[in-house]
C-alpha cells in the first residue's frame, strides 16, 4: 500500500471514529429497513437533490451539506442559508467522510428492495442510511417520520398541517369535478418533443391530480422519451404543460407560434402553460416536496382553485418550505 492510501485510510477511519454515536436505537425507516441510529442526531447528509431540498425545512440547521449537482449555481427564490450550505458529492467517500454526518437520509420514491447503493455507502463509511418515502401524496408521513427521527415534532407538525388542507383540498376538487377527463402532453426542452409517458415516476402529479397523460408510449429506462409532432397531433391534448430541461428553455414559444402545432386543442384554447421552475422545477426536477408548488397551480388550471388562493398557497409554500417570502413582483415572475 502507497502512502496515498494509507493517508486516505488514515482518514477515512479517523472520520468514522469521530462520527461514532456513544448510544443508538433501532429503528425501522420508511422502506422497511431496520437501521441503528444515533438517540440524538445532530448532524445529517441527504443523499440526492431530492432529499436535500426535503430536508431544508425541517432540519436546514442539522445540515452538514446539500447535495451536489452538476453545474452548480445560485438558487433563486429560497432562502440565502441554503445557497451558502456547502455542497457534498454522495459518491466521494472522502467527501461524505469529512463531511462528518451521523445519519445519511436518501428519499426514494417507492419501496422496491434495490437499496444496494445505500447498503454500499453503510458499508464504506459505517454511517447509516435511512430511508424516506417521496411520494408526492404521502409527504405527510415522510414529515411526520422525520420529525420523530430528528426530534423536530413541532417543526414537523406545520408543514404537515399545511399538507393536510392541500391534500383534503385536491380530493374535493377532484370529486367536484368527476367526468369530462382532459389530456394533458408534458414536454421538456426547447422542442416540446421530449416528454415523460404516462407511467413515468415523472409526472405523478398528473397521476395525483387524476388526470390523462396523453402520452401512452413505452417507459424509457430515465423516464424521458422523444416523440414526434405526428404522435402529438393524434393525441390532440386539451393542455401542454411546458417546462424547461437542463439548460434548455421551454418550448413555450415554439409551440404556441407554429403553425404545426397550430390544430392542437390546447393551443387552439390557448392552454399552453410554462411549468415555473424557481428554485426548482414545480413538476419534476427534482421529484420532491417542490412539486406541491404544482399541484396548487394546476388545481387552479385544471379544476379552477380560484386564483386568490392559488397564489396565497403557492406564497404560504415559500415561506414554510423555502424559508422565503415572495414579493407581489417575485410571485408574477415565477410565470414569466
Amino acid at each position: 500500500m502507497n502512502i496515498i492510501k494509507i493517508k486516505i485510510t488514515a482518514f477515512m477511519l479517523s472520520c468514522m471514529f469521530f462520527a461514532m454515536p456513544a448510544h443508538s436505537r433501532t429503528i425501522t425507516d420508511m422502506a422497511g429497513r431496520t437501521v441503528s441510529v444515533p438517540d440524538k442526531i445532530e448532524r445529517i447528509l441527504p443523499y440526492d437533490s431530492k432529499t436535500s431540498i426535503l430536508l431544508y425545512p425541517v432540519a436546514f440547521d442539522l445540515m452538514a451539506a446539500k447535495a451536489k449537482l452538476p453545474g452548480t449555481k445560485k438558487y433563486s427564490f429560497i432562502a440565502e442559508e441554503y445557497n451558502a450550505m456547502p455542497q457534498v458529492d454522495i459518491n466521494s467517500t472522502e467527501e461524505v467522510l469529512a463531511a462528518a454526518p451521523l445519519v445519511v437520509i436518501a428519499g426514494v420514491y417507492e419501496s422496491d428492495g434495490r437499496f444496494e447503493s445505500f447498503a454500499k455507502l453503510e458499508r464504506l463509511t459505517g454511517i447509516p442510511v435511512v430511508v424516506v418515502d417521496l411520494s408526492v401524496d404521502k409527504l405527510d408521513r415522510t414529515y411526520r417520520f422525520l420529525g420523530n427521527l430528528l426530534g423536530r415534532e413541532s417543526k414537523a407538525a406545520v408543514l404537515i398541517q399545511f399538507l393536510d388542507i392541500i391534500y383534503k383540498q385536491t380530493g374535493s376538487l377532484i370529486a367536484e369535478n368527476q367526468g369530462g377527463e382532459k389530456r394533458v402532453y408534458y414536454c421538456l426542452g426547447s422542442t416540446g418533443l421530449m416528454t415523460d409517458p404516462a407511467g413515468s415516476k415523472h409526472t405523478e402529479v398528473l397521476d395525483y391530480l387524476q388526470m390523462d397523460n396523453a402520452a401512452k408510449i413505452p417507459v424509457p429506462s430515465g423516464g424521458h422519451a422523444t416523440v414526434n409532432i405526428e404522435q402529438i397531433l393524434e393525441w390532440n391534448p386539451d393542455y401542454i404543460l411546458a417546462a424547461g430541461f437542463r439548460a434548455e428553455r421551454n418550448a413555450y414559444q415554439a409551440i404556441t407560434s407554429s403553425q404545426r402545432w397550430a390544430t392542437v386543442n390546447a393551443v387552439k384554447n390557448q392552454r399552453v402553460y410554462k411549468v415555473p421552475s424557481r428554485p426548482y422545477g414545480w413538476l419534476d426536477h427534482p421529484p420532491s416536496v417542490n412539486r406541491i408548488s404544482g399541484v396548487i397551480w394546476l388545481s387552479g388550471i385544471f379544476y379552477r382553485l380560484p386564483a386568490d388562493i392559488v397564489k396565497k398557497q403557492i406564497t404560504d409554500f415559500y415561506r414554510l418550505f423555502y424559508h422565503y417570502h415572495l414579493s407581489e413582483r417575485e410571485y408574477k415572475a415565477l410565470f414569466e
